[in-house]
């Protein structure tokens, strides 16, 4: 399970290091795609397979399911880490995210986040409001 919060800078070259303490469970691919509010989700293999599956469940003849398909599997891109621990982030998708270079890498489960810096401190400022009257729904049993 990843967890924890990481700043990194996205280097010249648009490269970004993967947390020593995370890449133990990334394996050599990841598999990027659009994450949720405006951040860049990152799967190992066997975790992306499980969200595939997920997305394999959802009936593409349903017209209120494709736009989600579509786009998150249209976003996808393969990444390979580096023997020095590193990303290298398209400059399509650097542009897309508004990642300029200092970059925050989040924990979150079966996946990592990496949000540009400024955009994770704006969210969390807001998300924060709410954390001590949080009641969860669609718990998973």
């Amino acid at each position: 399970m990843f967890f924890g919060s990481f700043r990194y800078a996205l280097d010249d070259k648009g490269r970004l290091v993967i947390p020593a303490k995370l890449r133990g469970e990334c394996g050599l691919t990841l598999f990027a795609l659009r994450g949720f509010e405006h951040c860049l989700s990152l799967y190992p293999a066997k975790n992306f397979e499980s969200l595939v599956a997920q997305l394999k469940q959802m009936d593409f003849m349903q017209p209120e399911n494709r736009p989600f398909v579509r786009l998150a599997l249209a976003s996808v891109i393969e990444l390979t880490i580096d023997d020095h621990g590193r990303i290298q982030l398209p400059v399509e998708t650097q542009q897309h995210y508004g990642f300029q270079k200092n970059m925050t890498i989040l924990g979150v489960q079966d996946h990592l986040e990496i949000w540009d810096t400024e955009t994770w401190t704006a969210y969390e400022k807001q998300a924060q409001a709410g954390f001590d009257t949080f009641k969860p729904s669609g718990v998973k049993k």
